[in-house]
């Protein structure tokens, strides 16, 4: 199960720097910052998933619930992907045995 969560993790954090390179390559092409979010990735590809997540989520949970998510969907899509990423790979790290893995 170790094995499983590293490698979401890693996925996760190769993810994220896909997105920050091309957060880069938008920022060098347009000379202003536009943020590239999960949302508007999520509702570019399918909008009607995310409206449908949200009704979901507000009717099942409550709209309290919803800020937080909410609040995610709108961070940076780089900033989203690595924090997860990291905490996995760091929770979720082969043991090492004896001296430094020797």
């Amino acid at each position: 199960m170790r094995s499983a969560g590293y490698v979401v993790g890693l996925g996760l954090l190769i993810f994220a720097g896909a997105a920050l390179v091309a957060q880069l390559f938008s920022l060098w092409a347009s000379g202003a910052y536009q943020p590239i979010s999960i949302g508007s990735m999520w509702f570019a590809a399918n909008a009607n998933s995310l409206v449908g997540l949200q009704a979901l989520i507000e009717k099942n949970l409550g709209s309290m619930v919803w800020a937080p998510i909410q609040f995610v969907l709108a961070a940076p899509a780089w900033l989203s992907l690595a924090v997860p990423g990291a905490l996995l790979v760091l929770a979720c790290r082969p043991r090492q045995r004896g001296l430094g893995g020797l």
